[in-house]
């Protein structure tokens, strides 16, 4: 078999997802298919590229180095392939990226109508980094994303501009129902000490688990004991509710089957929403259009999510300053 691009792009998604079953859902086919391919262009190289384990893949000494050649290859071909549009006439599809979110949904549906007769097309991610690779590879346009602290998230690409929307968004933790703390009116880091954290969703590392890992330390005393790794949303919510750990949430999370959701005291661990876009593609029009389509859904979904909870209400001081555009 002769090598492509295309099987490039499946390795480098098996390795961004952490296993073989994820990269086949993002891929939309199923995963006897994508082992089978796998197995082919391992062949086709030379070697196993992957360590099967019992809590997904890990990248081999050979399949790091295949890794970072084909990175680089598939960001040429991208920044190739993007950099022809302005060379075509026409306004094109206006290419959105975003970190995942439950509101995603509704924000798509917001820009559809507010943009009318422009076509949208888009590309979801769990990971910060790889939204910003998108739009550093001229795939996307303009991203919602989370960050962290600047210390930690992916900086800006050459070209690219950032705008917040929402700062601070703080962290609150969820527990299970049957979870000690879960009469108390806020929950102290340092209390959760001993408690088995959930890691967040699986995707390619963004600074998320470091500045958690460095909060935790810095201000709770403690190395936070995760476990569960490669799991999505809907596996992390359904271990919280069996009681098997905790997790962190942010104030729009929906109401979870068996679960609790208390502010931490003293916000320790925040968030902030940002749009990025590519200034050769994208104008500050444009890019205030579509913050206020998104600040208008995140307002809505702290009323239907958080407003419902006890302590929303009480603790004013946990909630998020939402900005603006212009």
């Amino acid at each position: 078999m002769q090598l492509e691009l295309r099987h490039l792009r499946v390795v480098c998604r098996v390795a961004d997802n952490g296993s073989v079953s994820k990269a086949a859902a993002a891929l939309g086919v199923s995963q006897p298919s994508l082992t089978a391919q796998l197995q082919r262009i391992e062949e086709a190289i030379g070697g196993p590229l992957f360590e099967r384990g019992p809590y997904g893949v890990a990248a081999t000494p050979l399949g790091r180095h295949v890794l970072g050649r084909a990175r680089a290859m598939l960001a040429d071909m991208d920044d190739l392939v993007g950099s022809t549009r302005r060379y075509t006439s026409g306004a094109g599809p206006l290419r959105l990226g975003s970190v995942r979110s439950v509101m995603f949904g509704a924000w798509l549906s917001r820009l559809e109508e507010v943009l009318r007769g422009r076509e949208l097309t888009t590309q979801v991610d769990t990971s910060t980094a790889v939204i910003t690779e998108m739009l550093a590879a001229d795939i996307v346009d303009v991203a919602m994303l989370g960050r962290c602290d600047d210390a930690h998230a992916p900086p800006c690409p050459p070209g690219v501009r950032e705008q917040t929307m929402v700062s601070p968004e703080p962290f609150a933790i969820a527990l299970p129902a049957g979870h000690r703390l879960v009469d108390a009116d806020e929950v102290k880091l340092a209390d959760l000490a001993e408690d088995v954290w959930i890691c967040p969703p699986a995707g390619k590392a963004d600074g998320d688990l470091a500045y958690v890992r460095e909060v935790c330390e810095i201000i709770g005393g403690f190395t936070p004991n995760f476990r569960y790794a490669n799991l999505d949303t809907t596996e992390i919510e359904q271990l919280i509710g069996e009681g098997r750990g905790v997790s962190l949430c942010l104030p729009t999370v929906r109401e979870i089957p068996r679960t609790v959701v208390k502010p931490l005291a003293g916000q320790p661990l925040v968030w902030r929403r940002a749009l990025r876009w590519r200034v050769d593609n994208v104008g500050h029009e444009m890019v205030d259009v579509i913050h206020q389509a998104f600040v208008d859904v995140y307002r809505q979904t702290l009323v239907d999510n958080a407003s419902v909870r006890p302590w929303w209400d009480a603790h004013p001081e946990a909630h998020p300053t939402v900005l603006e555009p212009g």
